[in-house]
């Protein structure tokens, strides 16, 4: 169990990342575009994401919008990838889109695509952790720290280029007041920075 400390820390972490965000998110490209090589793996997505809260009543918003989510991922080994990823509250659109509170968090989770990581259609399972800021719309709110779960897929269009879907369940304990357990769902686009070879497969050619 996540303990005052351990929250303590993460309240302070969350809001100097706030204040910072824009300089994560240099890093974040910085470290992409130093890290293409022959051996390296790396792929980077911007995408949209809509979060759906569970309880209504605890954060005074049903549906969220946040654009964007930039994240970075590490193939590691064994269908196995290391994914980094900031959400931001930076683009509302109105009057389609009103969000009550600005939702941001910063999350860190483990991919497993069951060795098909070359095919163009490549599926995932997710676990992982995110931290989430405090919503506006709680008196005294602190960042929270929940667990990730989730599944996605990218098909691979080019050497290059990818479109990517996700959603996660983003659990939080009842005992955390500043947030409630919600669903994120994002759509976006990915970039290999390695051209990756494109493997053409079908139901067809497995049967045979």
């Amino acid at each position: 169990m996540i303990n005052l400390y351990l929250y303590n820390y993460l309240y302070t972490f969350m809001k100097k990342f706030i204040v910072k965000k824009y300089i994560v998110l240099f890093l974040f490209i910085s470290l992409a575009a130093n890290a293409q090589n022959n051996e390296n793996k790396w792929v980077v997505g911007v995408s949209g994401s809509l979060v759906r809260f569970s309880n209504i009543n605890r954060v005074k918003d049903w549906h969220n919008f946040q654009a964007p989510k930039i994240n970075i991922a590490r193939y590691l080994f064994s269908g196995l990838s290391v994914d980094a990823g900031i959400t931001l509250n930076a683009i509302d659109i109105h009057p389609f889109v009103t969000n009550e509170f600005s939702y941001n968090s910063f999350d860190g989770n483990l991919r497993y695509d069951f060795n098909l990581s070359n095919n163009n259609l490549v599926p995932y399972l997710t676990v992982g952790a995110s931290i989430v800021g405090p919503p506006s719309t709680i008196q005294n709110s602190k960042t929270s720290g929940v667990l990730n779960i989730g599944v996605g897929g990218t098909f691979w269009v080019s050497s290059h280029w990818g479109l990517n879907s996700q959603i996660s369940y983003k659990h939080s304990p009842e005992k955390v007041l500043s947030m409630t357990a919600h669903k994120q769902l994002t759509v976006g686009v990915v970039y290999s920075l390695k051209p990756r070879e494109r493997v053409i497969k079908s139901f067809w050619n497995k049967r045979r």
